[in-house]
């Protein structure tokens, strides 16, 4: 569980008793129906549902939705996890609920203590209790040389321990550390960056759809607030990308400072990532590669633009013996490689069909079969057999 605002909102009229013949606090139909009209007013877009038992608002892209739930006896319980963007997120989304509560006439339960000192010692304590993961998305798993992944990027044993000495020196960890001009637009662009940009040229609208919002995400917080630490180097490269040649990308290659050596760039997806695919089987697949399911989940392609990989997968129920289970299909083309394990066993064939290399590979490990196809360049079959080899189950 994450590091979250979990806070109940009272009225400020009593609900029993003789000032209550002052002015009882409303009921739960009145308060629920009054926080969807001001949701709606307020957020207009952002609210993702709003019913009279509880709304819940998108506020930022990479955070969960903030909830408020209009409890039985009319109190608001508010929910919002903000360990995965930061304190300035979390002082936002108390910021920007403050007029409905008001308006409400309800009043937050507790002191709102300080944020970045409660987020950076809830860092800590993830960090003592052996965690790998700080505000990583739970449906991805990149594979790289890290001890720790944080959504600002990979961190080594030095950052672990200095954070365990001095919880603040972690702030480098979160996107939205403070708040102020430019920070909310600053942050999406980052975590953009890290998570979703494949750093090569787009493949589809949607692609190039996430490559333009991150520069228009920059250029708005680099208006609002030029002193922010702007990573120019991966901006422009990704201006590139999009083709934009302008006085803009000039004015960003400009700003480029020492330029990063590669592991220290920005994109997690310059990383390999394990895919769960069907069957229990995962594979090991270059970040840049963007995949589909198709004919009803039963067969699923990917491509970085140059290269194809495509994969289905069945099982023999009661068959034990990963051998036989590869021996029922026999080689067709010129066996390349094989996979000889006491669990697992594996044959790779190759052939050249209309000027594309072909490598066609099964992997066994009873009672489950895998069946991955990789087309490309003659000059890709060492990635081809590596990306085969890469095929797991269990």
């Amino acid at each position: 569980m994450g590091f979250a605002i979990d806070r109940r909102a009272r009225s400020k009229r009593p609900k029993a008793g003789l000032r209550a013949l002052l002015g009882r606090a409303p009921d739960a139909r009145e308060v629920g129906e009054r926080l969807n009209w001001l949701t709606r007013r307020t957020f207009k877009s952002k609210v993702i549902d709003a019913t009279p038992k509880r709304v819940t608002i998108g506020l930022h892209p990479y955070a969960a939705p903030v909830r408020m739930v209009v409890l039985p006896d009319g109190d608001l319980e508010i929910h919002a996890e903000t360990s995965a963007i930061g304190p300035g997120y979390h002082a936002e989304v108390l910021a920007r609920i403050a007029p409905i509560l008001e308006e409400l006439e309800f009043t937050l339960d507790g002191e709102s203590d300080d944020p970045k000192k409660e987020l950076a010692a809830w860092l800590a304590a993830e960090l003592r209790g052996g965690a790998t993961r700080i505000g990583m998305p739970v449906d991805r798993q990149f594979k790289l040389d890290a001890l720790i992944q944080t959504a600002m990027g990979p961190r080594d044993a030095a950052w672990r321990d200095a954070v365990l000495a001095d919880p603040t020196s972690g702030a480098d960890a979160f996107a939205w550390w403070n708040r102020g001009a430019g920070r909310e637009a600053f942050s999406r662009a980052l975590l953009a960056m890290w998570f979703d940009v494949a750093w090569r040229e787009p493949l589809d609208h949607a692609e190039r759809a996430v490559m333009e919002s991150v520069d228009e995400e920059l250029t708005a917080a680099r208006k609002a607030n030029p002193d922010l630490p702007f990573p120019y180097a991966e901006w422009s490269e990704l201006l590139e990308w999009l083709g934009v040649d302008d006085a803009h990308a000039q004015t960003i290659r400009d700003r480029i400072g020492t330029t990063p050596v590669p592991e220290m760039l920005i994109g997690y997806r310059r990383h390999m990532i394990e895919v769960e695919l069907t069957g229990g089987w995962t594979i090991d697949l270059g970040g840049a590669y963007v995949g589909k399911w198709e004919d009803d989940g039963a067969s699923w392609w990917a491509t970085d633009g140059d290269r194809v990989v495509e994969f289905t997968s069945l099982s023999a129920d009661g068959e034990t013996d990963s051998q036989k289970l590869l021996d029922v299909a026999p080689s067709l083309h010129p066996v390349i490689a094989q996979i000889e394990e006491p669990t697992r066993r594996g044959r790779a064939e190759a052939y050249d069909e209309n000027k594309v290399h072909v490598v066609h590979g099964l992997v066994s490990c009873a009672p489950h079969v895998a069946i991955l196809t990789c087309k490309g360049r003659a000059s890709d079959e060492a990635w081809a057999l590596s990306t085969w080899r890469s095929l797991r189950n269990g």
